[in-house]
């Protein structure tokens, strides 16, 4: 994400003619990870001491290590996408975007 143009990670021509390609894109400078702010978070489930607490600080925290881990394929790469590890934070805090939340690969 320091690079200022595309960088090409992955190119192969295919035996039609055409080809495929993986890019790394700079991030525009209007992104939000860019944004100025205050340091404090917005915290909108917060919860005080005690229990759940305790409960929801082990949950959130799995949740983060899955985002992570699935926005860089399990820490091979380093250029990642900030918004699709906050997507992926989402789907690892309140499951995907199912009826239940759940996965169910589609049979063949």
């Amino acid at each position: 994400m320091s690079h200022d143009h595309p960088k090409e990670d992955w190119c192969v021509r295919l035996p039609d003619g055409s080809a495929a390609a993986v890019l790394s894109l700079p991030l525009p400078k209007t992104h939000w990870i860019y944004a100025e702010h205050e340091n404090e978070p917005p915290s909108p489930l917060r919860v005080g001491l005690g229990d759940e607490r305790t409960r929801l600080i082990a949950a959130v925290r799995e949740a983060a290590r899955y985002a992570i881990r699935a926005s860089t394929m399990n820490g091979k790469e380093t250029d990642f996408d900030p918004d699709a590890m906050v997507q992926n934070f989402i789907v690892g805090l309140l499951g995907y975007h199912t009826a239940d939340g759940c996965y169910r690969p589609t049979v063949r």
